[in-house]
């Protein structure tokens, strides 16, 4: 759906002095132009945390295997290896304290794998997150919905401002008698482009037993998209 308005600002003036030292008349004018977009994928991101007491390796290749298993989940959907790709992964020592003497005391190895995932098909969310959990992911990090690909969007979105802008210079020019003439000049307001709707986030693994659940009910919602164009023309 595409909504266009447009504020309208009128200068007239000696902007310029013309071949003849007379001064060149303007007319500014805003328009803004609306649509509402619908997103048309998915991501997401799974992270698998696993310990152990003594060895790192052996922290590492139970991750691994857990891993392996939620990233074979995941493909097991349809989802192309293209669209599946680790975002981070860290082996890291940890340590306690103890309360009395303030001592630092080894307390085993920490392995974190994080995965992200591309959806495109938005009818599947709950799918690919009942089989990541189901596989054996701990975290699920990221669920957000967004455009992939905005450019066609925004430029439909300021071909209709400038549309507008035209529009309602023309009717001024109109109302007050004179020509419209050409563009002196043509500026656009950035409103910040496009962000992310964030659905879910941070589900963790004390929430699988409900997650199916959740998941259903997890909504895309749609994006407004504004873009606004300053236009100044000559008058005759």
């Amino acid at each position: 759906m595409l909504r266009i308005t447009a504020a309208i600002v009128v200068a007239c003036g000696a902007t310029a002095l013309a071949a003849k030292d007379e001064p060149v008349r303007t007319v500014a004018v805003t328009g803004t132009a609306e649509k509402t977009v619908a997103p048309d994928i998915c991501y997401l991101s799974f992270g698998v945390e696993t310990f152990h007491k003594k060895s790192a390796s052996e922290a590492y290749r139970q991750n691994n295997g857990v891993m392996a298993a939620v990233g074979a989940a995941v493909k097991g959907l349809g989802i192309e290896a293209k669209d599946i790709q680790t975002a981070s992964f860290s082996i890291a020592p940890q340590y306690r304290h103890e309360s009395d003497s303030r001592r630092r005391i080894f307390d085993g190895y920490r392995v974190y794998h994080a995965l992200n995932v591309s959806l495109r098909d938005l009818n599947r969310v709950s799918d690919v997150l009942d089989a990541a959990v189901g596989a054996g992911a701990t975290e699920v990090g990221q669920v957000s919905f967004a455009v992939e690909n905005p450019k066609q969007q925004t430029e439909d979105v300021r071909l209709e401002a400038v549309r507008a802008a035209q529009a309602k210079a023309q009717s001024i020019a109109e109302v007050l008698g004179v020509k419209l003439g050409r563009p002196v000049s043509v500026s656009e307001s950035e409103p910040g482009g496009w962000g992310r709707y964030y659905a879910q986030a941070n589900v963790m693994m004390e929430e699988a037993e409900v997650f199916g659940g959740a998941a259903d009910v997890l909504e895309p919602g749609k994006f407004k998209l504004t873009r606004t164009v300053h236009v100044t023309f000559e008058i005759e």
